[in-house]
């Protein structure tokens, strides 16, 4: 079953329409890869999904059901979100700002969710003394990767992440691309939007090209080099 699809979607802002009749799904296991030029429709997508936008027309199941027909928050708690502006809270310190979600639900295990935070901080690569800086001590990188924790903190089976490496420098970059890559093989579904075709390329098993609200290829990135769909595709794999 798919855990993510999207079905005859329609998404417009004010005059403009981003998405039409636009058809998605995605089984538990994808790394799915997104690329396309600026206002595609690819961040519109990832927002669909979280329930963070209502589609004018269509619906968005997760896991097989109707999100509009959902509570939206208790949604959110099995989704972990991850944008490229990070979004920490600068009064909280690290720990407190990748424990957010969990604290925010009050879960009476405050000993469980602090081992849990230690452990994520190590798998991102992260000092377990950084837990106790807060964002301003932190370079871009490092807050990237607290963002990264944050948003793994309940253990997510679908991961949405929006340019998230963006802003970072290139060795960094290729320390988080691997680390990505060794989460996604932990805990199963991962969606990524990215404007790299490099970083598309090397870390989709499935990648998806859009322009102008539609989808123009979707497949293998061995696919996408060997038989590309369209003169876009091949400008796109080629540059």
């Amino acid at each position: 079953m798919s855990v993510i699809e999207l079905k005859d979607i329609t998404m417009s802002y004010g005059p403009n329409r981003i998405l039409e009749h636009f058809n998605l799904s995605v089984e538990q296991g994808t790394f799915l890869t997104m690329i396309g030029s600026s206002g595609c429709g690819k961040t519109t997508a990832l927002k669909l999904m979280n329930g963070l936008l209502t589609p004018e027309q269509g619906t968005v199941c997760i896991n097989g059901t109707d999100i509009s027909h959902t509570d939206i928050n208790e949604l959110r708690r099995g989704i972990g979100y991850v944008i490229q502006e990070i979004g920490l809270f600068p009064h909280m310190t690290i720990e407190k700002n990748i424990c957010y979600v969990p604290n925010l639900y009050k879960s009476p295990d405050k000993a469980a969710i602090a081992a849990r935070a230690r452990q994520l901080a190590k798998t991102v690569g992260l000092d377990a003394e950084m837990l106790k800086r807060y964002p301003s001590e932190l370079s871009g990188g490092q807050r990237q990767r607290v963002g990264i924790a944050r948003a793994l903190m309940n253990s997510p089976k679908i991961i949405l992440m929006d340019e998230p490496f963006g802003a970072v420098d290139e060795i960094t970059r290729k320390r988080l691309q691997e680390e990505i890559l060794r989460i996604h093989e932990e805990l199963g579904g991962t969606i990524f939007v990215t404007h790299d075709i490099k970083e598309a390329l090397k870390l989709g098993s499935r990648v998806l090209v859009m322009d102008q609200g539609h989808i123009i290829q979707d497949g293998t990135p061995a696919q996408l080099l060997e038989h590309p769909a369209t003169d876009f595709v091949r400008r796109l794999v080629a540059g």
